[in-house]
């Protein structure tokens, strides 16, 4: 008989679970108290979450936000795969949370009553969440890319500083070459200058020998 280990079950259900993890309950908001769909948003996206949801959902309708609510509320949204008839969606982010209404008219949306478009409500939520992840990788990769910009100009620093320093370096040496050979000069001339001394030193003494020849009576 086999043995089966619970390892690959428990890797599917993480798997399973790790994406779209939406939940169905009734919520108060403005309007009243109905039944909606809630999700936690992808960590690092709360955010921009707001901002990212009015693009998103452009493509169904106009988004607007009512600061006195903090809601946002999509009047008359076309999503063919839910309803016939336009839909008003209402959003509201507490946190790391969005919790969103679909008013298909007289009744909210709910598993239930509305499966086939609580499927593609689910899909909306599932898409979000995907396009705020591929933002913060986005994201991620333009900031490395910064610092990756940022070690290249260090090392490009680093680089140019080597080659002046080995500039200065031939410079220096050059410099030092220079001194040797006037080093070795210097002390030539300082020979010749000493013999030179002592010639005059020799004239004077002669000529201190003739002024003393003319003083003798």
């Amino acid at each position: 008989m086999k043995k089966f280990t619970l390892l690959p079950l428990i890797l599917i259900l993480s798997v399973t679970f790790s994406y779209g993890q939406i939940t169905e309950g009734k919520s108060y908001m403005s309007a009243g108290t109905y039944n909606s769909l809630a999700m936690i948003l992808p960590e690092g996206s709360a955010e921009i979450a707001p901002k990212e949801w009015d693009k998103f959902l452009k493509k169904y309708g106009k988004t607007k936000r009512d600061r006195k609510t903090d809601e946002y509320f999509t009047d008359d949204a076309e999503i063919k795969e839910m309803s016939d008839n336009t839909i008003d969606i209402y959003t509201k982010f507490s946190g790391s949370k969005i919790t969103v209404w679909f008013d298909l008219g007289g009744t909210y949306l709910s598993s239930t009553e509305h499966p086939q478009p609580y499927a593609f409500a689910e899909k909306i939520l599932n898409d979000f969440e995907l396009h705020l992840k591929i933002l913060l990788v986005e994201e991620e990769i333009q900031a490395e890319e910064e610092a990756l910009e940022e070690l290249q100009e260090a090392q490009e620093k680093l680089v140019k500083d080597k080659e002046d320093l080995e500039e200065d370096i031939i410079e220096w040496k050059a410099k030092i070459a220079q001194a040797e050979a006037d080093i070795k000069q210097n002390v030539l001339d300082q020979a010749a200058k000493n013999t030179e001394i002592e010639k005059q030193k020799t004239v004077i003494e002669k000529v201190k020998a003739r002024l003393a020849a003319l003083k003798v009576p």
